[in-house]
């Protein structure tokens, strides 16, 4: 049947050892950022006293860097290698969570109106964090072929989506049992300390520890424009 044939699909495409160091990073990013983004507006109304609107805004500010972040990215892939620019990418975004922490532990009261830019920085490292997958997933089909002699790009961005959207819907579903073992009460304006305190604690060690997972990953990733052109020229 069709589910049978997509675990086979998956199964087969998890064999190329290039591939699961691609899932590797491709999953350390974004699973961070799914962490960071259920927690982040809890962080910014319960943990530094903002709004809502105030979370909104500094969310489109940093989707905005993430724009600049892409343009910035496309040219220094080509410069170094894709797991360089991953940890270039994973290090501005861990920096940038970390000085969110120090804001909150030692600028409580003034956290908010500095907040821009460990935001704007987040940006930047999360646009690389994006485009880093999507663009080295273009080697993938390459480096089957030459493993498997057959073109199968449609069955690797098939079983990228379908890992990625499980994997997401776990972290959040994670995340939000974290919250609630934690005290938070979801609808109420005003939440405990220990569950103020499981907000900074998400937001803070939940994307760090993914993003250093993919950190290590990508120091194993050696596929580069230089080595997928050896590897076009044994095709």
């Amino acid at each position: 049947g069709v589910f049978a044939k997509l675990y086979t699909n998956l199964l087969s495409t998890l064999r190329i050892r290039a591939f699961r160091l691609h899932l590797g990073i491709y999953l350390g990013g974004y699973i961070s950022q799914d962490i960071y983004n259920v927690a982040f507006t809890y962080f910014i109304v319960f943990a530094i006293a903002g709004t809502g609107g105030a979370a909104s805004s500094l969310t489109a500010m940093m989707f905005f860097a993430q724009l600049i972040s892409v343009a910035c990215f496309i040219p220094l892939i080509v410069r170094i290698h894709p797991g360089g620019a991953y940890r270039v990418a994973s290090s501005v975004y861990a920096i940038a969570i970390i000085t969110m922490l120090v804001l909150a532990f030692f600028l409580p009261g003034q956290a908010l109106a500095w907040m821009l830019i460990p935001v704007l920085i987040a940006g930047l490292g999360r646009g690389g964090l994006n485009y880093i997958p999507w663009n080295t997933y273009n080697y993938m089909a390459d480096v089957d072929e030459i493993v498997t002699g057959r073109r199968r790009e449609g069955v690797f961005a098939g079983v990228m989506t379908f890992i990625r959207k499980t994997a997401q819907a776990g972290a959040v579903a994670l995340a939000g049992v974290l919250l609630e073992a934690g005290g938070f009460l979801s609808g109420s304006k005003e939440q405990s300390s220990e569950a103020v305190s499981t907000i900074i604690w998400l937001l803070g060690s939940g994307p760090l520890v993914v993003l250093a997972l993919g950190f290590l990953v990508s120091l194993r990733f050696k596929l580069s424009a230089a080595t997928h052109e050896v590897l076009m020229s044994e095709i």
